[in-house]
């Protein structure tokens, strides 16, 4: 019988190139996104595999795996900033430096290589396979127990900012490992609604600060176009205002306990 370790690695290897193959038909936004989650998936399997086994076994696949979720990243990236700025009506920005016709060559060049990632991809998922059906139940569970110590640890600390991208990865980390132990959804973990929530603010904030971080990189501020400097204000003051209010919410629930949520 398979383990759920198993089950869930052969239905992330499914939806992997069920998801290519869309995007590869369509270049739509979902079909990346969700091509994007899988992979995140599946990298959390191997990141278990090498904490279980030598770490120069999984080098390649971890690295093989890692330059075609890059690669689609800076799609998926690319996409959400845009999406930021037509919610916020920033279309002198969007239109000067970040253009719709530049995502489409970025989608592009993506489709054009889909088949030589397909062939990465199954060469990582054929070398991961070996060491998923050798490895032991027990080693999901001591695994799965050591990520709650860390969470448990995080939220002992008086984090800085700067710990909370770092605590959200062992958060998706956990939350993936819960789909490799006998653990049914009526008897999911307690803390899971808290983490939950706390991971999915980090994660607004953090882009927030990407956003941020974007048009500084752009240099927008330096712009002569009265309309650019208009756009830049406003977009600039709403980065800071959500900014402050997302870093609020996370420090809310890094200030209380994860049961105070239930």
């Amino acid at each position: 019988m398979s383990s759920h370790l198993e089950k869930y690695f052969d239905q992330r290897v499914k939806n992997i190139f069920n998801h290519l193959y869309d995007f590869e038909v369509t270049g739509e936004e979902n079909a990346m996104h969700d091509f994007r989650v899988e992979m995140k998936k599946l990298r959390s399997i191997i990141k278990f595999l090498r904490v279980v086994y030598p770490k120069h076994q999984l080098k390649k696949a971890a690295h093989s795996l890692r330059n075609v979720f890059h690669e689609a990243g800076v799609i998926r990236e690319y996409q959400v900033l845009q999406q930021w700025l037509e919610k916020n009506e920033l279309l002198v920005i969007e239109a000067t430096y970040f253009p719709r016709d530049e995502q489409q060559k970025m989608i592009e060049a993506f489709r054009e290589n889909t088949k030589d990632y397909q062939k990465q991809l199954e060469e990582v998922i054929d070398h991961v396979k070996v060491f998923i059906n050798s490895t032991k139940e027990i080693l999901y569970e001591q695994y799965l127990v050591d990520l709650h110590a860390q969470l448990d640890d995080f939220c002992n600390k008086d984090l800085a900012k700067e710990q909370w991208h770092e605590m959200r990865k062992v958060i998706k980390q956990w939350m993936y490992a819960l789909n490799w132990v006998d653990n049914d959804e009526d008897k999911k973990d307690k803390d899971f609604p808290y983490y939950n929530k706390l991971q999915e603010v980090i994660g607004q904030w953090h882009d927030l600060e990407m956003f941020k971080q974007e048009f500084a990189d752009k240099q927008i501020y330096l712009s002569q176009d009265i309309e650019v400097q208009k756009d830049f204000s406003m977009g600039w003051e709403k980065l800071n205002t959500s900014i402050k209010q997302k870093e609020k919410q996370v420090e809310e629930l890094l200030a209380k306990e994860p049961q105070e949520e239930h």
